[in-house]
């Protein structure tokens, strides 16, 4: 990692670990205080299935610090929502034993079951997570980590687990069971994952890594890695799942992978039928395949059992085969420097999987094998693709722009084994600048030959191929090189008529050993680094200072009061739509975040004396403001009714959240705090504190407040109906959104950034006035350009744009500010959904990495089935409708803040899609890979197959009705 992408990381640790309490028996947090009084020491939270045990559990989540342990009792947490760590270092998640403490997630709200962010140190040992909607536990961009007796799984319809007889896997189960991504120094040992409808044990974008003695039944994968650098996989057993064992490299991630090991493991027995949702990449694995390789360089491979696989024992793969126009100028298509050795292969390939039309591809390729290798199977298959030198001479650079074959100490990519590797392949990384072509000069000599065996696959004499009998040895062979490099058409029908060959002597080739990976484990807390913990009588004290009309700087600054009037925010402390208190201010947005149609209240308060600053980072695209310690950001949610004529007939106001800035010693923060009102004995309001969140029913009739929303014959836009199951979300999972790489801690905000508040709004002391004009007016902003700053468009009013109304262009210009206030902050580069390699700020250009034809990466049964992010002209073909179209956990984006359909943005969603990003194709890149390759169906669908193979083909079915047709009505051979 360099320097200052280290300095950046931790800072943002240091940042998120704004939730520093003291539990004790309360379930009021507190941060720790200037003055000590408190307690410095570790605690251990031990929790006991029982009524409360949901509070307690979230409680001890947001409570935990470095050095505490969070100690589950045994027997069965029925969880209502996910659990989330963000930006704690030192944390311990125990158990009773796998067998002994289950959280069971079936109905949770969230899509994990544990989601840890920023959570270095982090140990999870002696628990099962089952049910979850989404992921079993998912670790993001966090090092040091140890996960030891650990169970995912999904139980089926019938409640049958992995060990009962007639279990059944379903693709509707999560998609990933033990998920570290974007991770270093990761140990997985004594793990099991069962049931997963993507890959049970997986490990994505992730160094140096150790999975060992892990079990795997019932996934589609039963390990992955993917993208990965300097991984083991040993001692470990796969089973029963569709592909044992998967090292793939996909495009258009943060890293690129290598020098991985896959050793002393046994995959036997992996024909469960391949249940991961079309579109998925996994998809395309075969049933009864012990390893899948695509695309991946410098893996070893030796002293594994891989025996009674129907289809294949490993096979080999080049990206080609899944989509031969794929765009990533930083991706490499093809596997290389791969080192089979010392393996036994026994039984496998005796009963290969035969096409399936629903499953695509991902069933063609066993049967193009056979034809190839005249109706047997292989112990290993390699599809037979090699690189070609090309014309590209420009070397990738780094952010400096400085060539990735010269030294920059500033980019020196120690994550990946330098900025070159001893091949001379460039390690790029999603911080370097997008390359100009596809460079891959480093590979070929002065005569554009191959190096070898750096570049090749080695296969050595010492693996043992055992037969099962004169039938089987008769039907698979050691190896096959099949010559099927592409579902490109053209190349196609080309290596559909090449031979293949089952020769090893030119593999028969050694390559050195890989260096084992840096664990640096294991992880040493230090408990005095978050100071002492608060003194429940200081707590008191400051806390009850708090008057109306009188901000209380001491709580806001240093402690979690156990009532929202304790701060003083708000001239009447029993309305939070009274007007603020001290330098505060009301403010809208142009376009905001969806909230199951809430009407929302925000006001900002900036401490006397201090400005919030303009921070202008590329020409205003990603401009922000720096907010002082001590910023207040108070939202909030409520369900008004009304009376057909817009009079208020009444309003049930629900929670208000908070965002408050704070100095603490391990950094500057942001907090968020959840207080849920509440009716008093005597009839009066008040807001409490609550930790672990809630849920209401509620009820809504309103229109739209700003008076701009016009349907399109005018009226106001109105919202009725109601919200079964309203969610006001625990302390814990404000940082979810709130906190990301990409901002400055003074900006973790989403909402409050210059573009969405450049608008008017009507301020008491002056009526109606831009709201940044207001701020720099009352000396709560400075730093304004003089030149105007960029302004969003409202997306729910035509016209916002600056475009002629309705016209594509401003379609297209609206609902990309909904997509960026709604999604971007986690799906950017260095945002929370990075690793699924979609990026939805507002001010990319729109192409692949935008969604445009993309691929989906770590979608599970999000995927709805479909093949790709954004399909122009077709939103029934793109995942990104039919998620935000869903109100599923596990499924729905956002997956957080809303629990019903966004109905009106949904209906915009599908017009952009069907009728503006169509007319907009000077605007958009990569629509034509929609259409292209296909995989290896699309590419066989436009095949004008050749006569020798039409017999062949028809047989399989393989054959569409318009080739049928074609080949019907030709005239018959004259033999």
């Amino acid at each position: 990692m360099g320097m200052q992408t280290k300095a950046v990381r931790w800072a943002v640790v240091a940042v998120a670990t704004a939730l520093l309490a003291a539990c004790g028996s309360s379930s009021v947090p507190d941060v720790a205080a200037p003055g000590g009084g408190g307690d410095a020491g570790v605690k251990t939270f031990r929790i006991c299935p029982g009524a409360t045990a949901r509070e307690e559990i979230l409680t001890a989540f947001f409570d935990a610090r470095e050095g505490d342990t969070i100690e589950f009792c045994a027997g069965t947490f029925e969880m209502t929502t996910g659990l989330i760590l963000n930006g704690k270092r030192g944390i311990t998640v125990r158990g009773a034993g796998m067998d002994q403490t289950i959280l069971n997630f079936r109905n949770s709200d969230s899509a994990e079951g544990i989601n840890a962010v920023h959570a270095d140190g982090l140990v999870l040992e002696g628990f099962t997570v089952e049910d979850t909607p989404g992921n079993g536990i998912r670790v993001f961009r966090s090092e040091y980590i140890t996960m030891r007796d650990v169970r995912a799984r999904w139980r089926d319809s019938e409640g049958r687990d992995e060990t009962d007889e007639g279990y059944e896997v379903s693709p509707e189960n999560g998609a990933y069971g033990l998920y570290p991504v974007e991770a270093r120094h990761v140990l997985m040992e004594d793990c099991e994952a069962h049931g997963a409808s993507d890959a049970g044990i997986y490990v994505g974008q992730t160094s140096d890594v150790l999975v060992r003695n892990c079990y795997a039944t019932y996934n589609v994968a039963g390990f992955e890695f993917e993208n990965t650098f300097r991984a083991v996989f040993e001692d470990n057993v796969a089973t029963k799942n569709t592909g044992g064992f998967l090292v793939f490299d996909l495009p258009d991630l943060r890293q690129y992978g290598a020098k991985n090991i896959v050793r002393r493991n046994k995959s036997y027995d992996n024909n469960t039928d391949n249940f991961a949702p079309i579109g998925n990449i996994v998809g395309l694995t075969p049933r009864g395949t012990g390893m899948l390789i695509l695309a991946t360089d410098q893996l070893e491979i030796h002293d594994n059992e891989i025996y009674d696989n129907d289809t294949t024992g490993i096979a080999i793969v080049n990206f080609g085969l899944a989509s031969p126009d794929y765009p990533d100028l930083r991706y490499d298509f093809f596997p290389e420097g791969l080192y089979i050795h010392h393996n036994v292969f026994r039984n496998n390939g005796g009963n290969p999987q035969e096409p399936d039309p629903d499953r695509g591809e991902a069933s063609l390729l066993p049967l193009l094998l056979r034809i190839k290798n005249l109706g047997r199977s292989a112990h290993i298959v390699w599809d037979g693709a090699e690189d070609a030198p090309n014309d590209c001479t420009s070397i990738p650079k780094d952010g400096d722009g400085v060539p990735l074959t010269e030294p920059n100490a500033h980019y020196p990519h120690e994550e990946q084994g330098g900025r070159t590797d001893e091949r001379g392949r460039p390690n790029v990384t999603r911080e370097d600048q997008d390359p100009e072509c596809k460079w891959n000069a480093w590979k070929f000599d002065d005569e554009g030959e191959l190096n070898k065996p750096e570049n090749w696959l080695c296969i050595a004499e010492t693996n043992e191929f055992v037969s099962g009998g004169s039938v089987l040895g008769t039907l698979t062979t050691p190896f096959l090189r099949a010559n099927i490099t592409s579902s490109d058409p053209a190349t196609l029908i080309v290596d559909l008529l090449r031979p293949a060959s089952t020769d090893l002597a030119p593999h028969r080739c050694e390559l050195p050993a890989h260096p084992e990976p840096v664990l640096d484990l294991p992880y040493e807390p230090d408990p005095d680094s978050a100071g002492a913990r608060p003194d429940p009588a200081a707590v008191a004290a400051a806390c009850s200072k708090g008057r109306a009309g009188h901000v209380n700087m001491d709580a806001v600054l240093h402690y979690n009061c156990p009532r929202l009037a304790d701060y003083g925010l708000f001239t009447d402390p029993a309305d939070p739509r009274s007007g603020p208190s001290g330098q505060g201010m009301p403010f809208e947005l142009n376009s905001a975040l969806f909230s199951d149609y809430a009407k929302k209240y925000r006001f900002l308060f900036v401490p006397d004396g201090t400005q919030a600053v303009y921070r202008d980072h590329d020409d205003g695209v990603t401009a922000t403001l720096d907010f002082p310690v001590g910023t207040v950001i108070a939202k909030t949610f409520s369900f008004p009714v009304e009376d057909d004529s817009g009079a208020p007939l009444s309003e049930d106001i629900v929670e208000t959240r908070l965002l408050i800035k704070r100095q603490t010693e391990e950094g500057v923060n942001w907090v968020g705090l959840p207080y849920i009102w509440k009716t008093a004995d005597d009839g009066s309001r008040y807001a409490e504190l609550a930790v672990a969140g809630g849920n209401k029913a509620v009820e809504y009739d309103y229109a739209d407040p700003d008076d701009e929303v016009r349907t399109t014959d005018g009226q106001p836009v109105r919202y009725r109906g109601s919200v079964a199951n309203y969610g006001i979300p625990a302390a814990l999972n404000c940082l979810t959104c709130h906190t990301d790489e990409n901002r400055e801690a003074g900006s973790a905000p989403i909402g409050p950034k210059p573009r969405f508040l450049n608008r008017t709004n009507v301020f008491a002391d002056v009526g109606e006035m831009n709201q940044l004009d207001y701020m720099q007016m009352k000396g709560l902003l400075s730093g304004l350009p003089g030149t105007g700053v960029e302004r969003s468009p409202k997306w729910n009013v035509a016209g916002s744009s600056g475009e002629l109304p309705e016209s594509p262009a401003d379609v297209h210009a609206r609902m990309r500010a909904y997509l960026e206030v709604n999604c971007a902050h986690c799906h950017h580069p260095q945002g929370g959904g990075s690793n699924s390699g979609l990026y939805l700020d507002a001010y990319r250009r729109v192409d692949q990495r935008y969604g445009i034809c993309k691929k989906p990466v770590a979608a599970g049964r999000g995927s709805g089935g479909l093949q790709y992010d954004i399909v122009p002209g077709a939103s029934a073909d793109s995942i990104l409708y039919f998620r935000t179209a869903s109100d599923q956990p596990g499924v729905r984006m956002p997956p957080l803040a809303r629990t019903v359909v966004h109905g009106e943005a949904v209906n915009l969603i599908a017009r952009w899609i069907d009728e503006a990003l169509p007319e907009l194709s000077d605007q958009i890149d990569n629509e034509e890979v929609c259409s292209g390759g296909g995989g290896l169906l699309g590419g066989l669908s436009k095949l004008d197959v050749p006569a020798e193979l039409q017999p062949l083909f028809t047989t399989a079915g393989l054959l569409s009705p318009d080739q049928r047709r074609v080949i019907e009505a030709r005239p018959a051979s004259a033999d």
